[in-house]
């Protein structure tokens, strides 16, 4: 069976079980810990023969620890930001040391993953109560109202590339279908299906919470962004495309079985080997995230391999 599945912690890309380590305290801290497996689905689509676990998975187990140690039963409302300072390999252990706030109503998690190596990740993360309705997407860049559709290019949608030739990803982690518009260097429109045939659907009981993972959301996002990044500098498919960082990932809805999401990104900036976006995601029911900033590097893979 993929992932740990409960009906009070959803599905998740990660197997393993996160485990706490101390409970939440009077002061709100609390720490976890998660061992990576090399028997991990993800590691076989992530980025084949090269065994990096996945940032949003770092994530992904930050969010299962504080579900874990939360005060009341909460929801994911927002990735508030995340960044990576350091690699996960098969064997590290994470450990998470966990802070809980209430603020403007919400619950706001401060989470630092380190493995033996140091420091891997920093994440900020916002809750609502469980059952309230999730706030409506803010107008601006990137939350979806108003914004423009993308032109596809000269001569229609039979000269858009295909996602297999400029992602490295695979099956489990290919998280991207389509691209149905595209303007190297400026903005991409992809698509993606969510279906109960992804495995992480495997060993669903009746009654199961079956909302797409936040987690996943935010990589099918990022590899999307990626497709532009890729479109636009081809020399730069030989190295290691890497996610920095993400702020103000905003979940506006739940991303069920059957909902075709669309994905619209634009890139705002690029600054040597690293490149800024932003953008939205929406369905036929209306936006389901917006995301205000996400950073995506490419880095020689040599530079990155455990010694």
């Amino acid at each position: 069976m993929t992932g740990t599945l409960t009906r009070e912690s959803g599905i998740s890309p990660v197997a393993g079980r996160v485990s706490v380590v101390t409970p939440r305290g009077d002061d709100g801290s609390a720490a976890t810990r998660f061992t990576v497996s090399a028997d991990e689905p993800v590691f076989a689509g992530h980025y084949p023969d090269f065994p990096i676990f996945p940032g949003v998975c770092v994530v992904d187990c930050a969010h299962r620890g504080a579900l874990a140690t939360a005060p009341e039963p909460v929801e994911l409302a927002a990735v508030e930001s995340a960044r990576f300072t350091g690699p996960a390999f098969p064997g590290d252990v994470l450990d998470f040391a966990l802070k809980w706030r209430r603020k403007d109503g919400d619950w706001r998690l401060s989470a630092t993953a380190t493995t033996a190596r140091g420091a891997a990740a920093s994440v900020r993360l916002r809750y609502r109560a469980a059952g309230s309705a999730p706030r409506p997407p803010a107008a601006g860049p990137g939350a979806g109202a108003g914004a423009a559709p993308v032109a596809t290019r000269a001569g229609g949608e039979a000269e858009l590339p295909e996602v297999a030739s400029l992602l490295p990803h695979r099956y489990p982690m290919l998280l991207v279908d389509r691209i149905t518009a595209l303007v190297p260097g400026e903005r991409i429109t992809v698509v993606k299906t969510v279906t109960h045939n992804e495995p992480w659907y495997t060993g669903l009981a009746p009654g199961q919470d079956v909302a797409y993972p936040a987690s996943l959301l935010v990589e099918s996002w990022g590899q999307a962004a990626g497709l532009l990044a890729s479109a636009a500098a081809p020399d730069a498919r030989s190295q290691v495309m890497l996610f920095g960082s993400v702020s103000q990932a905003v979940l506006h809805r739940p991303v069920l079985p059957g909902d075709v999401v669309e994905h619209r990104i634009t890139l705002s900036r690029s600054l040597g080997d690293s490149v800024i976006f932003e953008g939205d995601s929406r369905s036929e029911a209306g936006p389901v995230m917006s995301v205000g900033q996400m950073v995506m590097a490419f880095r020689p893979g040599d530079h990155l391999r455990p010694a």
